[in-house]
């Protein structure tokens, strides 16, 4: 028995609405979104220009450039913790239609990077733990945990706190998650695949690249790849926060 995308025996928003609820927050403030996300294109750029370069000198100084890789890749991962803190919080309030002061936000993550990387960290070390002893338990701690960085910016519960509240609100209700979060993710990585090939397929028959070796993808393809990815983080954490409203807004009877 389903009624306006919720299923009324479960009280669970279904799928294809998740994917409407995200894409309509994403539409109607993609520009706030893409003034934060545009601090991750940055170290993008950077990264395709070095590559650009290393390529065109059959990487005769790619000893003095793996430094700057390296460099560039950690100042990229330190913004994206930003970046998710700041995305996650203005999606929050454009869901629930409240007002909010985007400086004061921006200035604010910055405090919480520390504790949002730590969560991150249990997370993965759990997952991986899981994956080493076992694949699926590997899969399932992914699931139990995958709210947990989404309760700390959301509601401040820090560390394994964390982790056990986003256990509570997926639990007896494992398979339920598991397909209201798969369901958007493939329509999103079909959607965004064609994206990408509607424009780089031409150009690699333009330049004759072949954009399928994967070892050695051209430059430009890879940023674009990047790209695309980055503009569309929003709707990703969309579909996270809209799971989390939902499940915490109908326990479990």
């Amino acid at each position: 028995m389903k009624s306006c995308g919720v299923d009324i025996l479960g009280m669970l928003i279904q799928p294809v609405e998740i994917f409407r609820k995200s894409w309509n927050i994403f539409k109607t403030n993609w520009l706030a979104f893409s003034k934060i996300t545009l601090w991750l294109i940055l170290p993008a750029v950077l990264l395709g220009l070095l590559n650009f370069f290393d390529q065109k000198t059959d990487l005769a100084f790619i000893n003095r450039s793996v430094a700057v890789y390296l460099a560039l890749t950690t100042l990229s991962f330190i913004i994206s913790l930003w970046v998710d803190i700041v995305l996650i919080k203005m999606i929050w309030h454009a869901l629930e239609q409240k007002p909010l002061e985007i400086k004061v936000l921006q200035t604010e993550a910055w405090r919480d990077t520390t504790s949002y990387l730590w969560i991150r960290v249990l997370v993965g070390l759990i997952v991986i733990l899981g994956l080493v002893i076992f694949v699926v338990p590997g899969v399932i701690f992914r699931v139990w945990f995958a709210l947990a960085g989404y309760i700390f910016v959301l509601e401040g519960t820090r560390g394994y706190d964390a982790l056990k509240k986003s256990r509570a609100l997926v639990e007896g209700r494992f398979w339920s998650v598991v397909w209201r979060w798969t369901v958007p993710f493939f329509l999103l990585y079909l959607i965004l695949a064609a994206v990408v090939m509607i424009v780089a397929y031409p150009i690699s028959l333009l330049v004759q690249a072949n954009i399928f070796d994967w070892q050695n993808q051209p430059w430009w393809f890879s940023f674009w790849v990047s790209l695309i990815g980055v503009i569309s983080l929003p709707l990703y954490h969309g579909f996270g926060i809209i799971i989390y409203k939902n499940l915490k807004e109908n326990p479990k009877a």
